[in-house]
């Protein structure tokens, strides 16, 4: 006869039932994310009968976790107010922490993450490279966000007027519509790639490469930088140094709910 500390056990018959049942309706609030759908649609999508799909979607109707429309179910109230709770409760520097930790780990180069203040960036955390040369920017400095490689990574989705409005605030005692052209040129670039490549214009001899950290919404939040001296950070290696940067702030993203 086998000891008691041996025998095998098996998992409740409905134990697994309700577990199938908890993923079945994940599925379906998972279909509802992309936009309204009929419950013969989910049906059909999922695999599953129609009266299970219906059954399902009324059950996560009564919890206020579906709404009806004209076009299908579609996210509830409940859905919208967990959303916002939690974007409100986000600590970015928090989950992007340890994925900066790694990148500047990769390329030894100091790792930045930063947010807007309306017409300035701040620099809200810092990882210290192996450099002998470190840029001076700690944690809680502010700049025009037209002046640094982060800052422009955050208003990449802005309009051109914006751009111009803010160029104009950073340039304030200088520059000329030849360098306004210029910087509208390149804000194109960077928006199609999705990436910002920065050389400092203070006379600092900084460069960066930025790219930005977008939300569940698809909206940018806070955006990734790596830093240094123009003479550490050169051409040859700034192409895989961008793929580990954008890399890296794709990654933050996918943590806080960005669906590509």
């Amino acid at each position: 006869m086998a000891d008691d500390d041996t025998q095998e056990t098996t998992p409740d018959s409905n134990t697994v039932k309700g577990a199938q049942t908890l993923m079945r309706a994940l599925d379906i609030l998972d279909e509802v994310i992309d936009g309204p759908i009929r419950a013969v649609d989910l049906a059909r999508k999922l695999g599953m009968n129609r009266t299970t799909a219906h059954r399902l979607a009324h059950a996560l109707r009564t919890r206020d976790y579906l709404a009806v429309t004209p076009d299908g179910f579609a996210l509830g109230p409940k859905l919208l107010q967990l959303g916002v709770l939690a974007s409100e409760q986000t600590d970015y520097v928090r989950i992007a922490r340890p994925r900066m930790e790694a990148l500047s780990a990769q390329t030894g180069f100091c790792v930045f993450i930063g947010n807007r203040e309306g017409n300035w960036s701040r620099h809200l955390e810092r990882v210290t490279g192996r450099q002998r040369l470190r840029v001076a920017t700690a944690p809680g400095d502010r700049r025009p966000i037209a002046e640094t490689g982060l800052g422009k990574a955050l208003m990449l989705d802005d309009s051109e007027a914006s751009w111009k409005k803010l160029w104009k605030q950073a340039h304030s005692d200088s520059g000329t519509e030849a360098d306004l052209d210029d910087f509208l040129k390149r804000m194109r670039g960077y928006k199609e790639e999705g990436l910002v490549r920065h050389d400092s214009e203070l006379g600092d001899g900084v460069r960066s490469i930025a790219a930005p950290v977008r939300n569940a919404r698809g909206a940018i939040c806070v955006a990734i930088s790596i830093a240094s001296a123009a003479h550490y950070l050169t051409d040859d290696i700034a192409g895989e140094l961008a793929d580990k940067v954008k890399q890296c702030a794709d990654d933050v993203s996918a943590a806080i709910g960005w669906r590509p």
